[in-house]
């Protein structure tokens, strides 16, 4: 008989039940006597055999099997709440990073900082078209040392009625090529002056030139119209 065989046909409980017939008993028997950790099994299984049967005379284990496992009282359920809550916080502390949100946005509010409060305004820039021929930017953008909000305010080259625009936002990469940065429709000139605001994440803003693509809104008589910009993004005055 090895530890194998005892374990494979569960010999400890049989022996303590006195199922064993006398060959089997006498081999078990043999082996334990020669390895004594079979001896302490046998202890822990009888006390536990002993104190379950003491438990179920005085009505405790009743109760015992009818208490609520650990995970439903109410001292974990709250840990286990609380817990949550410091995951939820977690989360939208990270989600609320400058540098998760959009570029491009219709509100300087609508950029916060890992609070929840807004970003600081950077100077405003005046989106005009100045070339004619080159390929010279119209707009140099200075990036700021922190995440701010950089108003952008854009002067239209065409009038749509009712007067409703959109603005796309592209990155001009290697050759020429084209990358979505954002689009914002539904947007309104300042009766003032007639420019369109538009607002820009610094914290997502590379080096390099963007295109600003301004159109006229879904549904006016100007949605076939559209003025392009070159914007050339820089690094701060240090």
């Amino acid at each position: 008989m090895d530890r194998k065989y005892i374990d494979d046909h569960h010999v400890v409980a049989r022996y303590l039940a006195d199922q064993l017939p006398d060959d089997e008993r006498a081999a078990f028997e043999t082996y334990y006597l020669a390895h004594p950790e079979i001896v302490r099994e046998l202890e822990a299984t009888a006390r536990f055999k002993v104190g379950l049967g003491q438990l179920r005379e005085s009505g405790e284990l009743t109760t015992l099997l009818q208490h609520k496992p650990w995970f439903r009282q109410e001292r974990y359920q709250a840990l286990a709440a609380s817990v949550a809550l410091v995951a939820i916080a977690l989360f939208l502390f990270i989600g609320r990073a400058p540098s998760l949100q959009p570029v491009l946005v219709a509100s300087a509010t609508a950029l916060t900082d890992r609070l929840g409060d807004p970003l600081a305004v950077a100077a405003s820039y005046d989106v005009i078209r100045m070339r004619s021929a080159s390929s010279d930017p119209d707009t140099y953008i200075e990036l700021p040392a922190s995440a701010q909000v950089i108003p952008l305010r854009v002067e239209p080259q065409f009038e749509a009625r009712p007067a409703r625009y959109r603005i796309r936002l592209l990155s001009v990469g290697n050759h020429d090529s084209l990358y979505d940065v954002g689009t914002i429709a539904g947007l309104t000139p300042d009766p003032s002056d007639g420019y369109i605001s538009v607002y820009l994440n610094s914290a997502r803003l590379v080096h390099g030139r963007y295109a600003l693509i301004l159109a006229g809104d879904a549904g006016t008589s100007a949605e076939n119209d559209e003025s392009s910009f070159l914007i050339q993004v820089i690094d701060g005055t240090p």
